[in-house]
This record gives structure tokens, C-alpha cells and sequence, in this order.
């Protein structure tokens, strides 16, 4: 045994007989980057999903938004927004290019406020899917200023294997802010100026 080791070892035993704890060399798991963890829910549910993703929003974590998304997941956009940008590939928007959208927005952004379910109008249950309903609100800030929007929605969920995943992200039209009355855009405004912009390959 090396002279370090043993220097180590002896180490390790005087701070245990000293203060009672465990060896200062043992290996500890490393800190999050940002400085605490993020506490997602079990997605035992479509109703934790949405918490979930909220979360991802607010914290602008790409990889725990990643893991509410099924496989199969695809996005529609709303018809003010696929005329806006028409030489996207709309039907091709994959779980790929959600990922690809996400990750860009998240690290463009400084932050998030969010709120999925600022009205909701129904759910629908029915085995292992479920579809719901709302009017989510977002504002979100990036270079000094902030764009809100607020749209209603249609989300669906599937079960796969025993956690519950958003499958498909429908958005419906833009909705008017309750406080100014002003109509605001969905947030498919925000992933058609991606993929214009050659963004997960989503433009023609």
C-alpha cells in the first residue's frame, strides 16, 4: 500500500474517532448545477405530467421536459400560426424536433412563468389515454423584455409501460389577455420561428 493511502486511511480513522462521522474522502454524489434539485413528480399520472412540465418551463430544463414526452410524440399548430410560417413541415414535428425546439428555446430564454392550466375546459379519460383540455398562460423573458402568450390547448397523454407521457400538443387558437383584452399568440409562434430559421431541420 502506497504511503498516500495510508496517509488517507489514518485520516479517515482520527476524523472518525474525533468527531464521530463518516471518512472526509468518502465520495459524495454531486451537487445540481443550478444549485438544488428539481422536484418532479412520479408520472403516475396525466395531472403530474402537466406539473411536470410546468416545472420544466419555470426551471427551463430541457432534459426533465424530455422525459414527459412519449416517443411518439407529435405537435399541431394552431391555423393562425401555420400561416405564418407556411414552408414548415408541420406534419413531420416529431418528438426529435420537439426536443431540438425545446432545448434552443430554453437556452435562448432567461426565464419562464407558466401556468398549463389557466382555464380548464374538460379531460377525458379512457383507459390508457387520456386527452385535456385548457387555456395555458406564458410569459416568457429574454433580452431585457418579455413576450406573453395564451392559448387553448389540447394535450393528450398515454400510459407506456407504467409512467404516463405527453403524446400529442394541439394547439387550438390564441386567446385574448384577461387584463389587456388584446388577442395573444400561442406558443407555436415560438417553434414556427425555429424551424424557419432551420432549427431541427423543420423547414422545407
Amino acid at each position: 500500500m502506497s504511503s498516500v493511502r495510508i496517509g488517507l486511511l489514518f485520516a479517515c480513522v482520527l476524523t472518525i474517532q474525533a468527531l464521530g462521522v463518516g471518512c472526509i474522502f468518502e465520495p459524495r454524489t454531486p451537487e445540481d448545477p443550478t444549485g438544488e434539485a428539481i422536484s418532479y413528480l412520479p408520472q403516475s399520472g396525466p395531472d403530474n405530467v402537466v406539473e411536470n412540465l410546468e416545472l420544466a418551463f419555470k426551471n427551463t430544463d430541457s432534459s426533465g421536459y424530455e422525459r414527459q414526452i412519449s416517443e411518439t410524440f407529435v405537435y399541431e399548430p394552431d391555423s393562425e400560426t401555420q400561416a405564418s410560417y407556411p414552408g414548415v413541415d408541420w406534419e413531420g414535428w416529431n418528438r426529435e424536433r420537439e426536443i431540438a425546439f425545446i432545448q434552443d428555446f430554453f437556452n435562448t430564454v432567461s426565464g419562464v412563468e407558466v401556468d398549463l392550466r389557466a382555464e380548464i375546459n374538460y379531460t377525458n379519460d379512457s383507459g390508457d389515454r387520456s386527452e385535456h383540455s385548457y387555456v395555458y398562460s406564458m410569459t416568457v423573458s429574454s433580452g431585457g423584455g418579455s413576450v406573453p402568450y395564451r392559448a387553448s390547448v389540447i394535450l393528450e397523454f398515454q400510459l407506456e409501460g407504467t409512467s404516463w407521457v405527453l403524446d400529442r400538443w394541439s394547439d387550438e387558437q390564441g386567446e385574448n389577455d384577461p387584463d389587456s383584452g388584446s388577442l395573444l399568440p400561442t406558443l407555436g409562434q415560438r417553434r414556427g420561428a425555429f424551424a424557419a430559421s432551420g432549427g431541427g431541420k423543420a423547414s422545407n
